[in-house]
């Protein structure tokens, strides 16, 4: 089943354009992550599918209609989205953060329910920063503050979460947890996950689906073991790389490489 998918997208800035003619389905309910080099267009990608920018031609669409003639508020309870860099938190505290993930499911004078107070410590707690709720966000490592921008993502209780690298930041340990903890969303709650990573074995070993993209265009999609082939990874990073098998998971995983 697809939900989300777009039809001949094409996306710049001005004159110069970054995406170009693609066409894309997103799996509903599975691990979806973008791999490619430094200003492929990745980034530009998951701006437009969440209208955080608009295209030039083609379209996006989600549930049969396109994202632009979706409201705002409606669109919000089906999508959220961590950009790779988020705006500023100043002032505010981790919980008041995360509390502006409810804000698609809030009425009225927009005061928050006992089930959103459940819904955002829930959100703390699963990123491991319940103990940085009243603690203002700008005290907090860079780490520390990635989870909690994640834990607003979570709150706002989307079927669909676009994540814009969200290990930036993070050290070996915490970009695991967060890892697995998308992973935990998509098998148990049935999220669909739809992320940016740079590291391929990562990528590889967490994603369903991988689109790899170069200069706007899909160079390949699929499965990691169609994904992490040597001419695959040529095309797309310059690279000659040495695939082998993780220990762990038997999926495929780049051993070393060097560049071309």
């Amino acid at each position: 089943m697809v939900r989300l998918y777009t039809e001949d997208l094409s996306i710049g800035y001005g004159d110069q354009p970054i995406v170009k003619n693609l066409s894309i389905q997103i799996p509903d309910k599975k691990i979806t992550t973008i791999i490619g080099a430094n200003g492929c267009g990745k980034s530009t990608l998951l701006k437009a599918i969440t209208r955080i920018i608009s295209h030039q031609s083609g379209s996006a669409v989600l549930d049969g209609k396109p994202i632009l003639k979706e409201s705002t508020k409606t669109l919000a309870k089906k999508m959220a989205i961590l950009p790779q860099t988020p705006e500023s938190a100043s002032g505010l505290t981790a919980g008041e953060l995360v509390s502006y993930g409810r804000f698609p499911h809030q009425k009225g004078l927009g005061r928050l329910t006992k089930r959103d107070v459940e819904v955002i410590d829930w959100a703390l707690e699963v990123t491991d920063t319940l103990e940085f709720k009243y603690r203002p966000v700008d005290s907090l490592s860079g780490g520390q503050r990635q989870r909690v921008w994640i834990a607003m993502a979570l709150a706002q209780e989307t079927d669909i979460i676009f994540l814009d690298e969200p290990t930036t930041y993070l050290d070996m340990a915490h970009q695991l947890e967060v890892l697995e903890l998308l992973q935990r969303l998509n098998r148990e709650q049935g999220r669909t996950i739809v992320m940016v990573l740079h590291d391929l074995n990562q990528a590889a070993r967490f994603a369903d689906y991988l689109i790899a993209m170069k200069n706007g265009e899909i160079i390949k999609a699929g499965s990691s073991e169609e994904l992490l082939e040597p001419d695959i990874l040529r095309q797309v990073f310059h690279i000659n790389a040495t695939i082998g098998r993780d220990p762990l998971t038997n999926k495929p995983m780049c051993l070393t490489y060097n560049l071309i």
